[in-house]
């Protein structure tokens, strides 16, 4: 059986992946693991890549990383249009996929582009520099693309809509997580760490989309006083200051715990050990935490819009995100009825099971496989 040569695009990964480097990161061991009838090299420049993958990592110029801010984006963005060009005709390759929503303007082979969400035309005050790139510069990526994949049916609505894209174009394929890290792991010891008892947890960052303002005003209102409301993610000179200054102006202000940065393997001890996670959210792609939370046993308080219902369907307890009363009914309500509880951990479970990185790998494949060879 004839390989395919399929590129991988590993360009914009940060050495210190978050969001969308975990996504891809995971996703790039399947598909190179995978013996599918694919011969799968990896642009990169993460030393991590190349010594797992020593015969797969074609190494690039770190200058073109996203670690640099708008200057690496800027050289990256013109490397695909240059040089990676280039290197893929002379190469021979099939096809090129890039996990990330970057790709070529006139590429040499077939590309397969993904589109995570559309977030800098959503709320442009996040990323206003990219907004001009998914105004102007992605449209005519993706006009250009044999495929596109959609993490979800929102997103391939948002694209449909804003691009007027056909629909037989784009391809839906969801997420995974983690299985050998996201399980039920209660760790006293993380408590004592952190100086944690009961608490709700948020996990992300503190984008103003993510509406942790009406989360924590939510949170505030409730009768229970013996709670703490937990928030891991950066304190970013951006956005924390804001939340920060609306956490002091709050009669629950001292059970408001801002964690900052957490290690990634002390996640699941925290989901494991919450009395739920609450995922408010405006605008989500995917939804990644919901499902990180449901395979640790962790109940879930999450917004009934965007893709998040696609990812919780009925094992979630979902709210109104833009109703400060309807967030704080939902916050009391899996607080105190155990057997409503209960009932969410337990399908919350057999929810997770169907996703994983091997799942979302095959869905990859299949459409890599699908598309014609010129």
């Amino acid at each position: 059986m004839t390989l395919r040569k399929i590129a991988i695009n590993g360009a914009y990964i940060q050495e210190q992946a978050s969001g969308l480097g975990v996504v891809t990161n995971n996703l790039i061991d399947q598909l190179i693991d995978a013996d599918r009838g694919l011969d799968v090299c990896l642009y990169s420049y993460s030393d991590s890549f190349k010594n797992q993958y020593p015969n797969n990592v074609i190494p690039i110029t770190n200058t073109i990383s996203p670690d640099l801010g708008f200057s690496g984006h800027i050289k990256r963005l013109l490397w695909y249009q240059t040089s990676l060009n280039w290197q893929l005709k002379r190469s021979k390759i099939d096809l090129f996929f890039s996990p990330a929503t970057e790709g070529m303007l006139f590429p040499s082979v077939p590309q397969i582009i993904t589109v995570h969400d559309l977030i800098p035309l959503k709320y442009p005050e996040v990323s206003p520099k990219w907004k001009y790139y998914y105004l102007y510069v992605l449209p005519l990526i993706l006009k250009q693309s044999q495929k596109i994949i959609a993490i979800s049916e929102h997103t391939k609505k948002d694209l449909i809509e804003t691009y007027k894209l056909d629909p037989k174009l784009i391809k839906v394929v969801y997420n995974g997580f983690d299985r050998n890290l996201f399980f039920p792991q209660p760790n006293p010891e993380i408590l004592k760490k952190y100086n944690l008892d009961k608490y709700l947890l948020h996990v992300g960052d503190m984008r103003f989309y993510k509406n942790l303002d009406r989360c924590l005003k939510a949170f505030d209102s409730l009768p229970f006083k013996n709670y703490q409301f937990v928030i891991t993610g950066k304190k970013d000179d951006f956005f924390y200051p804001k939340i920060k200054n609306l956490t002091d102006q709050l009669s629950a202000k001292e059970r408001i715990i801002f964690l900052d940065y957490v290690p990634t393997a002390d996640l699941p001890s925290l989901y494991s050990m919450a009395q739920c996670l609450v995922l408010a959210s405006l605008y989500e792609g995917f939804g990644l935490t919901v499902l990180e939370a449901m395979a640790c046993g962790c109940p879930v308080i999450a917004s009934d819009s965007t893709s998040i219902p696609e990812v919780g369907g009925d094992s979630v307890f979902y709210i109104n995100p833009y109703d400060t009363e309807n967030i704080a009914r939902g916050m009391y309500q899996v607080l105190s009825d155990l057997n409503l509880r209960n009932n969410l951990i337990n399908l919350g479970k057999s929810r997770a099971k169907l996703f994983s990185w091997k799942n979302t790998a095959k869905g990859i494949e299949s459409v890599i496989m699908g598309c014609g060879v010129p």
